[in-house]
């Protein structure tokens, strides 16, 4: 009796450290990667705006970060999961338009703020982005975007 309880105490210890192993190994992150870089509009760096990254390879990440002096960061807890991405960038004039409805009439439907901003990111970058790019698994995945 005592040696089949042994047996049976040796399967139970290799199957919990088997168990232990492969659950130590796995990223607790799923495989997600830090993102970083700096955009440029006309050989300056853009202030401020959005850069976004939606997935193309059907990946079920995808993120939208505020550019900080021309920079952006995506820290790996919040990161792309390697493929390909479509890009976008945005970043507004930041100027409070009139009412172009009624120039007489304050901005806004009822009188409000609303603040009203031209787009200063060409189309082919912005909602008619053709930009893709590719995390990956190896290497830093940091981009220098240039917009002309």
């Amino acid at each position: 009796m005592l040696g089949l309880f042994m047996s049976s105490f040796r399967g139970l210890t290799v199957l919990v450290t088997l168990t232990t192993l492969l659950v130590g190994c796995s990223d607790p992150l799923g495989g997600r990667m830090e993102v970083s870089g700096t955009v440029k509009l006309k050989g300056k760096s853009l202030a401020d705006g959005t850069v976004s990254f939606e997935p193309l390879d059907g990946q079920p990440t995808r993120a939208t970060v505020m550019l900080t002096a021309g920079e952006f960061t995506i820290p790996k807890p919040n990161g792309l999961v390697p493929g390909r991405y479509m890009i976008r960038v945005s970043a507004g004039d930041g100027k409070t338009a009139v009412n172009p409805v009624n120039p007489d009439q304050p901005p806004g439907p009822s009188g409000g703020t609303n603040i009203i901003s031209k787009e200063l990111i060409p189309a082919d970058w912005n909602v008619d982005s053709k930009q893709e790019r590719e995390i990956v698994k190896t290497g830093p995945n940091r981009f220098e975007f240039e917009i002309p």
